[in-house]
């Protein structure tokens, strides 16, 4: 990929007066507020237990069960390019974004097919998801989990 244009210290986003740097510096990889905790207070809530968090495995899903071989991805809209209506193109430098956005895709694919391979069944849950329909998101972990969704 590209080197991005500019310098991210002395660009304004959109974000109010907050520069480049600093806007990209408050995005977490982990302990997201509306992905990774949303999905442990729901998790905790329906009493679904032995999962485990950030375990070394390809993609570091962000929860996994590994007895019952289980990886949990919970994907924000934006970085994983979901056709929400929440993934809003950036105008400044699209092209770049555009390209990031592909590779965290191809990315996702890559490690998805590495686990199932190594005999994982892997979900994947989409921010805007996990939103509105949380209850479906829980059941679809608790069915996985159930021996009858286990095959």
């Amino acid at each position: 990929m590209s080197r991005w244009p500019g310098n991210p210290k002395r660009e304004i986003t959109s974000f109010g007066s907050l520069d480049r740097s600093s806007l990209m510096t408050r995005v977490r990889s982990t302990g997201n507020a509306t992905t990774e905790m949303r999905m442990a207070k729901l998790l905790r809530t329906a009493r679904i237990s032995g999962w485990r968090r950030h375990q070394d495995l390809p993609g570091k899903p962000d929860f996994c069960w590994p007895r019952e071989r289980i990886a949990l991805f919970v994907d924000g809209c934006f970085w994983h390019g979901h056709r929400c209506g929440k993934n809003i193109s950036p105008k400044k430098n699209a092209r770049l974004w555009a390209q990031k956005i592909k590779a965290n895709q191809n990315r996702d694919r890559k490690n998805s097919r590495k686990l199932r391979n190594d005999g994982w069944m892997v979900l994947r849950v989409w921010e805007c998801r996990l939103k509105k329909e949380p209850n479906d998101c829980i059941s679809s972990i608790a069915t996985l989990l159930s021996p009858v969704g286990k095959k």
